[in-house]
């Protein structure tokens, strides 16, 4: 590899560590473009951000796994096909990406709910089914855990990764 090209994948790795902590750690960014849903007084609506806790194998936690509800009772999500080998390298590379449709009962008896957001606004309905559709069909981009993970994969879904303020790594998932 380059030093160009070294360069820039440690840029891109920066700017989708940056996004994915703006993402999580900045009520600023999530207050202007998200609500949070009340489950127990609100039916979920096709775009709201389902936020599942990751935790360490010591129960802590550690970060959060992120969801499209698309109606019907289901979630779209991305996640990382792991390498069977072990060790920080492992987090260095990218990793087969995989897209998956789940209904929402069973996600959630297997992983523990955050919370979850609704985009202020809402969310074009139509748009948003293409673009399910698309994600379901299509060779899925590699999982990274900072240049594009399930964070990006949302907001990509929801249009959200155009927004001002939130750069992302353009990855060209040609969902339009």
């Amino acid at each position: 590899m380059s030093f160009t090209s070294q360069v820039f994948c440690s840029i891109q790795t920066l700017t989708g560590a940056v996004s994915t902590i703006k993402f999580f750690l900045s009520e600023a960014f999530l207050g202007q473009h998200f609500e949070a849903v009340e489950l127990e007084v609100s039916k979920p609506e096709p775009g709201d951000l389902f936020l599942f806790r990751l935790l360490t194998p010591a129960g802590r936690w550690c970060g959060a796994h992120v969801g499209v509800y698309c109606g019907h009772g289901e979630i779209i999500h991305f996640e990382g096909k792991s390498p069977s080998s072990q060790g920080p390298h492992q987090f260095l590379g990218s990793w087969e990406g995989v897209v998956c449709k789940q209904g929402q009962r069973p996600l959630q008896r297997s992983r523990q709910l955050w919370r979850v957001l609704r985009r202020r606004g809402g969310v074009d309905h139509a748009r948003l089914e293409r673009r399910v559709r698309e994600a379901m069909a299509m060779d899925p981009p590699a999982y990274h855990p900072t240049r594009y993970n399930c964070v990006h994969f949302a907001l990509h879904l929801l249009d959200v990764d155009r927004s001002p303020g939130l750069e992302l790594v353009d990855v060209d998932l040609t969902m339009d």
